[in-house]
Parts: C-alpha cells; sequence; structure tokens
C-alpha cells in the first residue's frame, strides 16, 4: 500500500482534477484505489458520488470523515471506524469528505500543542483519519490511497502530510502558483522535524499505529496550459521555465538534506512528471457523467474533435501514472 497526495498552499491548480484522473487509471490498470476527501470543499467527492449519495452520507447515521471524527471532536472517545463507499462495478473505494470537517481542523490546533509535548491524545487525534483509513486499506488490500487536501498550511492537511509516503505537487505556470509553493519545503520540514522528535521522546509505547511523518516530494505536474500550434503559449511558456529553480530552492532544497542541491537542468528532467493541458468544455461532460475525461463517450455527450481529445487525455494520464507508480 502506498499512500499518495497531491498538494500546493495555491488554489486551482488542478490538484483535485489531477488526483481523481490518476485515480482511476491506476483502477484501469488493475489497481485497488481508496480515495479519502480531507479538503471540506469536498470536490472530489462531488467529482465521484452523486448528489443523493452524498446528502445520504452526511445524514444522522452518515458515512463521511466527519462522522467517523465526532468523538474525538467533541472529546468523547476515539475515532469511529466506518467503511468507505465504493464505486459500483469498481475496484475504487472513497471517504466522503463533508463540509464540517473544518470543526476538525480546530481541534487539531490544541492536538499539535498535545503531540509537542508527548502526550497520547494529541497523537491519537492527529492520526485518527490515518488510523481509519489504513484499517480499511489493510483489511481490502488496497494497493494506492489517494488522498486530496485543501490548498492551505493549516492543522487538518499538516497531519495528513505528515500521514503519507510520497507527495507530488501540481502547479499551473503562472505568478501566484509559484509564490504559492515558495514556503512548502520550509513549512514541511519544520512538520517533519517537530513529529519524528516527538515519537523519538516517548517513553510509551500507544496502542495505536503512527505514521513516520516523512513523506517524500516525488515530482510536481504543470496543468491547466493552452496550446496553439500545439505548443504551449507564450505567456505560460514564460512562468514554465521559471518552474524548475522554484522547485528546487523551495521545495527540493529544503526536504532533500542533502549538502548539495540538485542542479538545476536536472530538476526538470528528475522532478517533472506530467503536464496535463486544459481539457475546457470536456471538464464539465466529465463532472456531469462523474466519469474521468478518458472515460467520456458518444453517450456523455462527446461529438467531432472531442474524441481526439479524450484519446489524448488518456495517452497523457497513461504516461502521467506510470512515471508516478515508478516514482514510489
Amino acid at each position: 500500500m502506498k499512500i499518495l497526495s497531491f498538494f500546493n498552499n495555491k488554489g486551482g491548480v488542478g490538484k483535485t482534477t489531477s488526483l481523481y484522473h490518476v485515480g482511476f487509471k491506476l483502477e484501469q490498470m488493475g489497481y485497488k484505489v481508496l480515495f479519502v476527501d480531507c479538503d471540506p470543499q469536498c470536490n472530489l467527492t462531488s467529482h465521484i458520488l452523486e448528489f443523493d449519495v452524498i446528502e445520504n452520507a452526511w445524514s444522522e447515521e452518515g458515512k463521511s470523515i466527519y462522522d467517523a471524527l465526532k468523538p474525538i471532536i467533541k472529546g468523547a472517545g476515539d475515532v469511529k471506524y466506518i467503511e468507505p463507499l465504493k464505486i459500483e462495478k469498481r475496484k475504487i473505494w472513497i471517504y466522503p469528505g463533508d463540509l464540517l470537517l473544518s470543526n476538525y481542523d480546530s481541534a487539531l490546533s490544541e492536538s499539535w500543542t498535545q503531540v509537542l509535548a508527548r502526550q497520547e491524545r494529541g497523537f491519537r487525534s492527529t492520526t485518527a483519519i490515518y488510523r481509519l483509513f489504513t484499517k480499511f486499506a489493510e483489511d481490502k488490500e488496497i494497493d494506492y490511497v489517494l488522498v486530496d487536501l485543501g490548498p492551505n498550511l493549516g492543522s487538518l492537511n499538516r497531519a495528513m502530510l505528515l500521514s503519507c509516503d510520497n507527495f507530488f505537487i501540481p502547479l499551473i505556470p503562472d505568478l501566484f502558483s509559484l509564490r504559492g509553493s515558495q514556503n512548502l519545503g520550509a513549512t514541511l520540514v519544520n512538520w517533519i522535524e517537530e513529529w519524528q522528535d516527538s515519537i523519538e521522546r516517548i517513553k510509551v509505547d500507544f496502542e495505536f499505529k503512527l505514521p513516520q511523518g516523512n513523506p517524500e516530494f516525488s515530482g510536481y505536474i504543470t496543468s491547466q496550459f493552452n496550446e496553439f500550434r500545439k505548443r504551449p503559449v507564450k505567456a505560460w511558456q514564460r512562468w514554465e521555465s521559471e518552474i524548475p529553480q522554484y522547485i528546487r530552492d523551495y521545495v527540493y532544497s529544503p526536504l532533500a538534506k542533502k549538502d548539495l542541491p540538485l542542479d538545476i537542468e536536472k530538476v526538470e528532467e528528475e522532478l517533472k512528471i506530467g503536464q496535463v493541458k486544459n481539457y475546457n468544455s470536456l471538464i464539465p461532460l466529465a463532472q456531469t457523467a462523474l466519469k474521468p475525461i478518458f472515460e467520456l463517450t458518444s453517450k456523455d455527450g462527446i461529438i467531432g474533435d472531442h474524441h481526439r481529445y479524450v484519446k489524448e487525455c488518456s495517452a497523457s494520464y497513461d504516461e502521467l501514472v506510470n512515471k508516478i507508480i515508478s516514482k514510489v
């Protein structure tokens, strides 16, 4: 089992869309996939589930992540085990997100203080979602757990990134996306060091499993660029050319823990794992059909050149997913 996330401090960079398509492509390749929606905006959940299913999951006897966390949020116990929802006729499961998950984010701020003080309650709260999905994943022999995160450096994302084995950074080639990457490496290093220092100093064994808290940065993906005559337009090319230096200086170097950073000319070669273009009108069609773009058919409204774009999308994600598999 590998636990992966796509993360960026900047929103609107194709994070959820990329994670969603990677998960469905992995399943096409024969792997078992578990999605965990930890973004209170619930975009991943709305891409996968019908609205009536989501409404039921949010009911009093619901099956969202928030329902599993209620005992911890209320200070009345540990995480409540619930099974994720299975996608019909597919080897895909999802723990649905919930807008109320922001309440857990608030509770985790206090929990981190307890972690630093090496108190069991802090570790129990911080690892609640991790313990929830790893129990199911181990029981069902899940191959890949894909965790969707919101665009921020809050307490919930800290807990989830420390639970991951690998993470990837989606980027749009623009000023704001690059600016949002500048504090990623330094912040992650601080979280990792504080977590590992705390678990090394624990004097008693807890009855529950702790993640190692050492997520590996495994590459970046550029997305949502436009093409003219099969080449990215100039406005995108300018910012695209600056990405390798940003990635090296603000993400790779702080996390690498090496004396010498990766040579700038090798960053793109070794750390850029994919480039996904903007499929424009195909995205709403995919959302309506609750399918990835590369599975859309004429019945979903695909006409004319759209068929070519569907094939291009499939080939693009074949290449991207194969690189991800090789990285992790």
